[in-house]
């Protein structure tokens, strides 16, 4: 990011931090580094930018960077207001380099070391039990429904399957055949899952999410709060084998080679993997744009996935 266009970066070094620059973009914000150990995160959106000092998902930060994980989190250390008055969270500045530099997109091949710190990750997230020994704050899914207490994980899927379809449904039919009868599918699908016990969820495994050595060990999990909730752990493992290669030319192998890995790691059915990736294509078709675009096309692909359809409509 040119600082031509980014008034950032200078405002910063205003501030003292001689060396600050642009470092990276994750989903809903851009991070600057400050120094060698610590980097600051600009939300987008101007409500999160005046967020409280600490919103919910920097409150699960804080007690999971207390709670022996098998990697770092990005825990927040206080926030900073630029002289323009917005807001930046500061955290710690996490080593590592992205899991994506174990696979090779030209040959659709993945490390196995790589899958391997895939199955410690998830098996990690799985080992924290519910009740959580933590206190889980009420995050907001998608940036919408809330997963509390009186609103559960599979209900509020529901919930926002039910908005999702209303809003977006005709156009998804456009693209998807039969799809009120997936929604159908997918509603009676989480409606059994709602008394699976839960684990702790990420929500947005991807290889610039995570963080390992040169050894391809975990070394951290960055970019919380897309889809973090309490879920069953199923759901993981379905967005995680979809999301580590979503546009390229073995994507697809490379989704049905990590799904079969986590069904077998885990030993869950291979069937519930692929009814969660229609359940998250539903949803998330438009997270990003009320129209088409590239990520919509992308869940309209899987909802018209021979497999999946064949999982969720037998």
């Amino acid at each position: 990011m040119s600082e031509e266009t980014d008034p950032v970066p200078a405002q910063l070094r205003a501030l003292g931090y001689r060396h600050a620059h642009w470092l990276a973009a994750g989903m809903e914000a851009d991070v600057y580094a400050l120094d060698e150990q610590t980097v600051a995160r600009l939300p987008r959106q101007a409500a999160a930018a005046d967020a409280t000092p600490t919103g919910p998902v920097e409150r699960l930060l804080e007690q999971l960077n207390q709670s022996r994980l098998p990697f770092a989190v990005p825990a927040p250390m206080g926030r900073l207001t630029l002289p323009d008055g917005r807001s930046l969270l500061r955290q710690p500045r996490l080593r590592g380099r992205s899991i994506g530099d174990f696979y090779d997109p030209a040959a659709g091949r993945l490390d196995p070391r790589a899958e391997q710190a895939l199955v410690d990750l998830l098996g990690a997230l799985r080992t924290i039990p519910h009740p959580l020994p933590i206190e889980m704050p009420a995050l907001p899914l998608l940036g919408e429904t809330m997963v509390t207490t009186a609103q559960p994980w599979a209900a509020a899927l529901q919930r926002l399957l039910d908005d999702r379809t209303r809003r977006f449904g005709d156009l998804l039919r456009g693209h998807v055949d039969r799809l009120d009868d997936l929604v159908e599918a997918c509603n009676a699908f989480l409606a059994g899952r709602r008394d699976m016990a839960v684990t702790l969820q990420h929500g947005d495994i991807c290889p610039e999410n995570v963080l390992v050595d040169d050894d391809c060990r975990l070394t951290a999990v960055l970019d919380w709060g897309f889809l973090t909730m309490l879920a069953d752990p199923v759901l993981e493992m379905a967005l995680t084998s979809s999301f580590f290669d979503m546009y390229g030319l073995h994507a697809l192998r490379t989704d049905q080679r990590l799904s079969d890995l986590f069904a077998e790691a885990f030993s869950v059915e291979r069937a519930d993997v692929l009814r969660f990736k229609a359940v998250y294509a539903l949803i998330g078709a438009n997270a990003y744009s009320d129209s088409v675009d590239g990520h919509f096309r992308w869940c309209a692909a899987v909802l018209r996935r021979p497999d999946v359809r064949s999982a969720v409509m037998p």
